[in-house]
C-alpha cells in the first residue's frame, strides 16, 4: 500500500509509476523515517533487499550512502539519508527523489496510523480500536509507527483494575504501602505527559507544595 494524499506524494507516485515501468535505477534519499523503504517496495514489490550477490531481480540496497556499494539486478532502488554528488547519481542511477519529513506533509499521517493499527492488530492478534490525539513524529514513521504498538499493547483502565485485583488476592503490602506503589505509577504517569509539576498539580487538581514533597518522598 502507497499513501500519497498530499500534493507532494502524488507526484512523487507519479514519478514512481514511471520508474516501474520503464525500471529505471533510481535513488531515494531523506530523514530517518520518512518512507524510503515504503516507496522502494512500492517501485519493486518483488525486490530483494539488501543481496549479497547479483540477481535477476529487482535489487533494494538500504543505507546507499554509507556503504557506496552496487548489487546489480534487473534494475536498482537504493535508499540513504542524504544526497549524494553529482558524479555518484550520474555513475549509478538516472534519477534521484528526495522524500519529505512527515511534517511537510501531516494529510498522510491518519492512513499511516490506520494502516499500523492493521499491522499491529494482524501480528498481535488484538482486535482493538484506538484513538491517537497527539500522534509522535519526531521520527517520522519510525516514532509514529512504536506509538500506535504502543497504544495497541495498552490495557484498558477496566483490564487494569481487574489485574490489580488478582495481584492484591495473591500478595498484598500495607495500606500505606499499597497507597505509595499507585501514587509512585500516577506520578511517573503525569510527570511523563505534562513535564512540570505546575501542570500535573493543575491537572490532579492538588496543591503544588504537597505533589511536589510526595514526589519527592516517592524519588519520582
Amino acid at each position: 500500500m502507497f499513501i500519497a494524499k498530499s500534493e507532494y506524494m502524488q507526484k512523487i507516485k507519479n514519478i514512481a509509476d514511471k520508474i516501474k515501468t520503464l525500471k529505471l535505477n533510481v535513488y531515494i534519499w531523506g530523514d530517518v523515517g520518512v518512507g524510503k523503504t515504503f516507496l522502494a517496495k512500492y517501485i519493486a514489490p518483488d525486490g530483494i533487499i539488501n543481496p549479497n550477490k547479483d540477481i535477476l531481480k529487482p535489487v533494494i540496497i538500504e543505507d546507499f550512502d554509507k556503504k557506496l556499494q552496487i548489487v546489480n539486478g534487473e534494475f536498482i532502488i537504493a535508499t540513504g539519508s542524504k544526497l549524494l554528488n553529482k558524479d555518484i547519481i550520474d555513475r549509478y542511477f538516472t534519477i534521484d527523489i528526495e522524500l519529505k519529513p512527515l511534517k511537510e506533509r501531516k494529510e498522510e499521517i491518519n492512513d499511516f496510523i490506520s494502516l499500523f493499527t492493521k499491522e499491529a492488530s494482524e501480528i498481535l492478534k488484538i482486535n482493538k480500536k484506538i484513538k491517537i490525539k497527539n500522534p509522535d513524529i519526531s521520527e517520522n514513521l519510525n516514532s509514529l509507527k512504536r506509538q500506535v504498538y504502543k497504544k495497541m499493547l495498552l490495557s484498558s483502565k477496566n483490564e487494569i483494575f481487574d489485574a490489580l485485583k488478582e495481584i492484591l488476592k495473591e500478595e498484598h503490602l500495607t495500606y500505606d504501602e499499597e497507597i505509595k506503589t499507585f501514587e509512585k505509577v500516577l506520578f511517573s504517569a503525569m510527570k511523563e505527559i505534562y513535564k512540570s509539576k505546575l501542570k500535573i498539580s493543575e491537572k490532579l487538581k492538588m496543591n503544588r507544595v504537597t505533589l511536589t514533597k510526595k514526589m519527592k518522598e516517592l524519588n519520582v
